[in-house]
């Protein structure tokens, strides 16, 4: 296989996810899934092999990214997906796609796009001729957030909208959701849209299917190692089995190999997961998790970044009275027991923590990569 470091993976080099492929295509019949991972777990990449099986099995598929700021632009772009699989139906599509640009008031443009696409969507069930119109939308609560920020209600509109759309159209219409932002970040009511599709997890992939990754990304990119199987073990115990950042490894294997001439050895991949942790040009991005709390948290941002400090330096997991404990010698403004519980079950639904396997009352953070990441750029 081919490097694709940070980039659009083939569907023919997606790995691991054969169980998650056929829920989500298994869904389309009733309605659809949501994708639910943290950012760079594969959502993206499971999407587009389901959409490549759905299609072979006779499915309209339609995919559109909802990370768009304004309610237009975002059925401009489904309009140029439709346009683009139905040519017969692109002089008509255009002439809608007109009045959606015209106005000066972002207001009444949305507004107009709101109802420009509940009509668009009837339209395009219709002209499926009884197949199954299966919408991929991507990043559907980045949109849903900027709409609700811009007029209050209007986020949550658009998603029941789309929850209408469905289970009025039973068998004639699935949604395949997805994003890295929570549904939760959206508004209270948000969730509630989405509770009568299943949520299908898109986490790590099999340590296996992991290693079996690196040795092809070791191969295809003709990196040279000491012993390939075990160069490629050490990459997806390093990776944590996540593919993005097994790309990632490899890439930095390939290029201490030659820059040092040296073989790729097993030893070798934890330095390189140090130096991307240290690099101050952050190539993996690791800061986005704390640079990313302003907009999660607003005004609680700094105090969930010292909660987040307790935890990245515990040596072990942490029940919440004793997280409490510490919150409260340190300063925090988090003093309630409450506001503690409610910030804990926020930052599981954000991935970073999780509840510890062994002690069902207390919580670490999710990744070790992560914890390791945080404690760096968090000095």
């Amino acid at each position: 296989m081919s490097l694709v470091v940070g980039g659009v993976v083939p569907t023919e080099d997606v790995v691991g996810r054969v169980r998650e492929s056929k829920e989500v295509l298994a869904s389309l019949p009733h309605s659809g899934a949501v994708l639910v991972g943290d950012r760079r777990h594969g959502k993206t990449s499971l999407s587009r092999l389901v959409q490549r099986m759905a299609a072979d099995q006779g499915a309209v598929v339609v995919s559109v990214s909802a990370e768009r700021e304004t309610y237009a632009e975002f059925v401009s772009a489904l309009i140029s997906e439709l346009a683009r699989l139905d040519p017969s139906w692109a002089k008509e599509l255009a002439k809608i796609r007109l009045t959606l640009t015209a106005g000066p008031v972002r207001l009444e443009r949305d507004s107009r796009a709101a109802a420009t696409l509940d009509d668009l969507l009837d339209h395009a069930i219709r002209r499926a001729r009884g197949r199954i119109l299966a919408l991929f939308i991507d990043e559907v609560s980045v949109l849903a957030r900027n709409l609700e920020r811009a007029e209050p209600g209007s986020g949550d509109t658009f998603l029941h909208m789309l929850r209408r759309i469905r289970q009025e159209n039973p068998g004639k219409v699935a949604t395949v959701l997805s994003g890295s932002i929570g549904f939760h970040h959206v508004s209270a009511d948000a969730p509630s849209t989405v509770n009568d599709i299943p949520k299908i997890a898109v986490g790590p992939i099999r340590s296996d299917h992991a290693t079996y990754l690196a040795e092809c990304l070791l191969l295809g990119s003709a990196t040279p190692t000491t012993d390939l199987h075990a160069v490629g073990t050490a990459i997806a115990a390093a990776a944590e089995n996540v593919p993005y950042y097994i790309q990632h490894l490899v890439a930095a294997a390939r290029k201490s190999s030659h820059d040092t001439q040296v073989p790729a050895y097993p030893e070798l991949i934890d330095l390189l997961v140090l130096d991307a942790i240290e690099n101050p040009y952050d190539p993996w991005d690791l800061r986005h998790y704390r640079d990313r709390l302003p907009h999660y948290y607003g005004p609680d941002a700094d105090a969930i970044a010292g909660l987040l400090d307790i935890y990245a330096h515990a040596n072990r997991p942490l029940d919440v009275d004793t997280t409490l404990m510490r919150l409260r010698s340190e300063g925090s403004p988090i003093a309630d027991r409450a506001q503690l519980v409610s910030f804990i079950e926020r930052l599981t639904l954000d991935h970073y923590l999780v509840r510890d396997g062994s002690d069902a009352a207390a919580d670490r953070f999710s990744s070790p990569l992560m914890q390791r990441a945080w404690k760096a750029m968090r000095r």
